[in-house]
């Protein structure tokens, strides 16, 4: 193994297929850029182009897998961030602030809708359809890259939004309530197994299979795109989820305190 470690890339509509070749992904790791407020974080499919968002801070970005990093944009409340696929298209969310759009890698950005409490964001695959949601607000969607915005749904408290890789199917968390949609948020469907305050979801590409998170309460999963779910594991202070694209392995953070 030389210094510089191994590529393996492949070709368009190719895969490449391991068994436990790697297993010791996330074993080790690096720290990169400097001590920051670091808010959230996200990536192209293949992993090479990154977007990173500091609260009171910039947006940062990487086409290096994270060894160099580069200050976007300008310092504002920042809270989310998507990116589509092919990392050439991003959205990034300012609590207090508007929603900016980037199809260049975040090179540049263009502030889109109004101001608001801006919550969560994300991103389908091509970066065309893309979902977000509004402390105090309302959800809002957006067919053409986030040029244009629909507001959807009512006045919640929103927490976090999640979308399938054609953006088709969505799951949003409130403070009081989860809802789905098949129909790329036009229509929503209250979901809510229990408890409250859901923090954080993430879906599997198809959107078949959804994580969701309570702070204060339990993880639910599901396997049916929300329609039911089961809780798993403690009642603790979850504050974030993560899944991989066939929905199999799941990640789940956990804060030191109430949300």
């Amino acid at each position: 193994l030389g210094a510089g470690g191994w590529k393996v890339a492949q070709n368009a509509g190719q895969s490449i297929m391991t068994g436990n070749v790697m297993g010791n992904i996330g074993a080790v790791w690096t720290p990169r850029d400097s001590v920051r407020q670091w808010y959230a974080v996200a990536s192209s499919a293949d992993g090479s182009k990154l977007v990173a968002a500091a609260y009171n801070g910039q947006l940062y970005t990487s086409t290096d897998s994270g060894g160099t990093w580069t200050p976007r944009e300008s310092a504002r409340v920042w809270f989310a961030v998507a990116s589509s696929a092919d990392g050439s298209k991003l959205a990034a969310a300012a609590y207090g602030g508007q929603l900016y759009t980037s199809i260049d890698s975040g090179v540049t950005w263009t502030a889109r809708d109004s101001a608001r409490n801006w919550h969560s964001v994300a991103s389908s695959s091509d970066g065309s359809k893309l979902v977000a949601a509004a402390w105090n607000g309302q959800l809002y969607t957006s067919v053409d890259s986030g040029v244009t915005w629909t507001p959807r749904d009512a006045v919640r408290y929103w927490l976090s939004v999640t979308s399938s890789a054609d953006g088709s199917k969505l799951v949003a968390g409130a403070q009081n309530g989860l809802f789905t949609s098949v129909d790329s948020g036009v229509t929503w469907v209250p979901r809510d197994p229990t408890g409250s305050y859901w923090v954080a979801v993430a879906s599997s590409a198809d959107g078949g299979k959804v994580v969701a998170a309570v702070n204060g309460g339990q993880l639910y999963t599901s396997t049916d795109s929300g329609v039911t779910w089961t809780a798993r594991d403690s009642v603790r202070y979850w504050s974030l989820v993560a899944s991989s694209a066939d929905g199999s392995k799941l990640v789940a953070g956990v804060a030191n305190r109430p949300l």
